[in-house]
């Protein structure tokens, strides 16, 4: 009966079939048989779900595990336990055998070399250099032919690139008092050399909180844990207290960097998401947005804005009358201003499009399946190369636009052309038509991109400022107030500068803090921008 039931259950590939027999023998009161048949496809579903578990275990081993089909003892010892008094005598031998202690074996792999590269890179001049004289063992030198003793004859030189952990240091600060001795009065006081009146870090502690989360993306928790393995506990709220100080402190910097990136007469502009605590709403986190601008190298400036609308970004540019280049988003196009003098928050005429959004679209519609959408992908490649060919010769705007003329605008009217002849036959709401779609509402600012050597053709510089914020996103997850929101803008404000820059974002915010905070006149602030601060020092160095 059992058997019988088994090859039912081999023929059943439905539930539908599967509930059918099931039915069936309990209308006619074979319970024996359905038993046997529900235990039976029980059975196969555990064989296979086993068979399943096992394949997964080992997909996952080979995608993310040891590769070496080694076991150690430990592996063994661990597994035998389990198994308890089931364990053969001869294997529990084998065990004691792997378990002995062994001296650790160097690595047989050698690192490799750079390809096409002799050698390796030197190490930085400016590294401290610290001797290090092997000499041989006094056993080993006495010739062993002639019993003489061996003369040094010359030495052999390599480099090893240590590193020495930072440390903490207190800086036990006294400050004279000078009173006249003859009238005991008109008492004066050294003035204090702290950063932070009420409290104890120095500048080059709050750089290092500032930098460490918001340009190597650490939350101050974790910081405050790497900072207990130097013996200093520092409670992540207090580093937060500190990092805002920091913070408040560069903000004017951050307002001058915003002020000379809007300056430039062609700028970058786009926007990204950013997590915000909100106890008034119903998830407890609502989406603001940092807008993130750019213009002439290497100034970079961020806003934030609590959410979407257009009159926020409004307010950064407002008084801008250069070009701007972005996406689609509709609000470049929403009228602003008092009833009678509404105008769009980017004028037609001053708008310029991004390629790298157009394509994109075009990609997706690709790789759902419709072909048609990598019409569009060999076109953009077709664009970007020449691109390519101007970034190599590293000519003049105007020799970049000559280029263009000659062999992307005969490409980009293709495209179009291309791009106009399918839409009409494309199904409303496909990829495919989402993405010919935008393409045709773009491309006016598109091709504008191609009137002026000066312009890129997307926006990629802007979209390069904001992937490290995303990174650091992952790591705290949100902000924890809208005034949070700002600080992370000013953060990103400077430190992108920096980057941007080529200055050490560390060292100049150590030494920029101090100077702030020590009364540096505000006549002089423009000298301590990121640009002219590296300037300078690169000019005391040499």
């Amino acid at each position: 009966m059992v058997a019988a039931a088994s090859d039912v259950s081999e023929s059943l590939d439905d539930i539908e079939d599967v509930r059918g027999k099931l039915q069936e023998l309990a209308a006619e009161g074979r319970v024996d048989e359905l038993i046997d048949l529900v235990v039976d496809l029980l059975l196969r579903v555990r064989k296979d779900n086993n068979n399943l578990a096992v394949q997964l275990k080992g997909a996952l081993r080979q995608l993310y595990g040891r590769r070496s089909e080694k076991v150690s003892g430990a592996q063994l010892s661990l597994l035998f336990d389990q198994l308890g008094k089931d364990v053969p005598a001869s294997a529990q031998d084998a065990l004691a055998s792997t378990t002995q202690d062994e001296p650790v074996t160097q690595p047989r792999r050698k690192p490799r070399g750079l390809k096409g590269k002799q050698g390796r890179n030197p190490l930085p001049e400016n590294l401290p250099r610290e001797p290090d004289r092997q000499l041989v063992p006094a056993d080993q030198r006495t010739c062993a032919e002639c019993g003489a003793e061996k003369k040094t004859i010359g030495y052999l030189s390599s480099e090893i690139l240590e590193f020495v952990p930072a440390h903490f240091k207190v800086i036990e600060q006294t400050r004279e008092k000078i009173a006249c001795p003859a009238c005991e009065s008109g008492v004066q006081i050294a003035e204090s050399q702290k950063v932070m009146e009420r409290g104890r870090p120095g500048p080059g502690l709050l750089a290092h909180i500032l930098v460490s989360k918001h340009a190597d993306a650490l939350p101050l928790y974790r910081q405050s844990q790497i900072y207990d393995r130097y013996g200093v506990h520092i409670p992540d709220a207090t580093l937060g207290e500190w990092c805002a100080f920091a913070i408040d402190v560069m903000r004017p910097m951050a307002q001058l960097i915003a002020r000379c990136a809007l300056g430039s007469p062609y700028i970058h502009l786009d926007d990204t998401t950013l997590r915000v605590q909100d106890r008034k709403n119903p998830k407890g986190i609502k989406k603001g947005r940092l807008w993130c601008l750019v213009g002439d190298p290497p100034y970079v400036a961020f806003f934030y804005a609590p959410d979407w609308k257009a009159d926020h970004a409004a307010e950064f540019l407002d008084g801008y009358d250069g070009f701007i280049q972005g996406d689609g988003y509709a609000g470049y196009s929403r009228a602003l201003g008092p009833p009678g003098q509404e105008k769009p928050l980017v004028p037609e005429e001053r708008r310029l499009g991004c390629g790298m959004h157009i394509r994109r679209k075009f990609e997706q519609a690709a790789e759902g399946g419709d072909a048609r959408g990598a019409v569009a992908v060999a076109y953009f490649r077709k664009i970007y190369d020449v691109e390519r060919l101007c970034k190599e010769r590293q000519g003049s705007p105007e020799e970049r636009k000559a280029i263009r003329d000659e062999m992307s605008v005969p490409v980009v009217d293709e495209l179009f052309a291309w791009v106009q002849q399918i839409h009409a036959k494309l199904v409303p709401g496909t990829k495919l038509h989402q993405a010919t779609t935008y393409a045709i509402n773009q491309r006016a600012y598109f091709e504008r991109c191609f009137t002026d050597g000066r312009f890129e053709i997307d926006n990629g510089e802007a979209e390069r400022q904001i992937r490290p914020l995303k990174l650091g996103e992952k790591n705290y997850l949100f902000a924890g107030s809208e005034n949070g929101a700002a600080d992370i803008a000013v953060a990103r404000t400077i430190i992108n500068t920096c980057h941007r820059a080529g200055t050490d974002p560390l060292a100049y915010l150590t030494d920029v803090i101090a100077k702030l905070q020590r009364g540096w006149p505000k006549s002089r602030i423009a000298e301590l921008l990121p640009d002219r601060w590296n300037a300078a020092r690169s000019a005391n160095v040499a």
